[in-house]
């Protein structure tokens, strides 16, 4: 979860989800801390404000597909079978674009395979999906990448889309 720090209604969900009650804050600049100590210029909101790589601008990037796109903002949420360390589903609304989220949360690189397939219940899986994010450098985007040996690096996410078929 992201916290801004605009919102003080949020903080009584930290206890219900057994967050620390001292959750981290958005960290605006240097001045942001609340007590003394060094921060690096690149942990901060102006720091990340010019940076392609940073996770400020991951975060403004999936944002604007979620208001884009229906899928991701009203869409039905399917999670997919999965190995260890790894975590897919589909996000589909009505006939608009599909979208495959794929996350690595292992140190090492793993390999999805999600090959196409009729499931039951959700929308099936083409062979290729083309990729409209990823949370690493080097993968072009809008490439078309085969699913069913789909490589992730560690601690790797990737925002897939294909199309609707009837």
């Amino acid at each position: 979860m992201l916290y801004t720090g605009d919102n003080n209604s949020t903080w009584k969900y930290w206890r219900w989800w057994n967050w620390p009650v001292e959750a981290p804050v958005m960290l605006w600049n240097e001045s942001s801390l609340p007590y003394s100590g060094s921060v690096s210029i690149n942990m901060t909101v102006k720091g990340q404000h010019d940076d392609p790589g940073s996770l400020l601008s991951l975060f403004r990037r999936l944002s604007d597909q979620r208001g884009k796109e229906r899928s991701l903002l009203h869409g039905d949420f399917h999670p997919l079978p999965s190995s260890s360390g790894l975590f897919s589903y589909i996000r589909h609304w009505d006939q608009n674009e599909r979208f495959l989220v794929v996350l690595n949360f292992g140190d090492m690189g793993l390999t999805a395979r999600l090959g196409a397939s009729d499931l039951p219940s959700i929308p099936s899986l083409p062979g290729k999906a083309d990729l409209l994010l990823s949370t690493q450098s080097g993968r072009e985007e809008g490439a078309s990448l085969e699913l069913e040996n789909l490589k992730l690096d560690p601690h790797e996410g990737l925002l897939l889309r294909f199309p609707y078929v009837a």
